[in-house]
């Protein structure tokens, strides 16, 4: 079976100049790669994360979301895994004030998951249970299996002051 094999050499005047070379062996890359695993990885980053950031699967599902993001989108940080992203924030129109706009599903978050463009950025309008808004800066990448196909998205958010 076909083995991935790196070899790490030593730069001429490191301190590691005249050692032997470091040979890491990165598996057997001939069976079928496991697609969830590159969402567990990052689903567990955003987790421990103190910056603002979420993980969506491919159908708009949040994975994963750190205590930031929740407090930023007026939502817990537990209660929200497993749901769609539309039904636990209440995403208002900038205009109207209107709940869940016309261009809800285009927002960042769940437009890269259709749109093989790369990083994404669009302004949110969210509203917290006590009623406030709160105008959020997204920035979004999707996520990819080894095979190069969109397995999630990756969302960065920080709040609009002023």
């Amino acid at each position: 079976m076909p083995k991935l094999i790196l070899r790490l050499e030593a730069l001429p005047g490191s301190d590691a100049a005249g050692r032997k070379r470091h040979v890491v062996d990165l598996g057997d890359h001939g069976r079928a790669p496991a697609a969830s695993t590159p969402l567990a990885r990052w689903s567990a980053s955003v987790a421990a994360a103190h910056d603002p950031c979420m993980v969506c699967d491919v159908q708009g599902q949040v994975l994963s979301l750190s205590a930031g993001a929740a407090e930023l989108l007026g939502c817990s940080d537990a209660g929200v895994i497993g749901r769609a992203l539309l039904d636990v924030v209440d995403l208002v129109d900038f205009e109207t004030g209107k709940s869940q706009p016309d261009y809800s599903a285009r927002i960042a978050p769940l437009a890269v998951l259709t749109n093989s463009n790369g990083l994404m950025r669009s302004l949110l309008r969210v509203r917290h249970r006590d009623g406030s808004r709160l105008t959020i800066d997204a920035s979004a990448a999707p996520l990819h299996d080894v095979r190069g196909e969109i397995i999630g998205s990756l969302t960065f958010l920080a709040p609009v002051r002023g």
